[in-house]
């Protein structure tokens, strides 16, 4: 069985220039595909949980909200 060394001891500790990884950074979005793309968002708040659905925009397209019961232990 041969082993792969995967150490990153011998990776240059210096970070690489984005332009050098991506090649050079675009100075326009496309709004047209970032449109048809979404992110979704759980707000887990102390009397309901919100789930929020933003476009590739973070504009907002959905949002629901379900409240909950609190209940509280008997003191002592």
């Amino acid at each position: 069985m041969v082993i792969e060394n995967t150490s990153a001891r011998a990776a240059d500790p210096q970070p690489v220039p984005k332009e050098s990884v991506n090649g050079p950074a675009e100075t326009h979005l496309d709004e047209k595909k970032l449109k048809k793309f979404y992110i979704g968002s759980i707000d887990q708040g102390t009397t309901s949980t919100r789930f929020i659905i933003f476009d590739g925009l973070g504009q907002p397209v959905a949002q629901h909200q379900l409240e909950f019961a609190q209940f509280y232990p008997e003191s002592g």
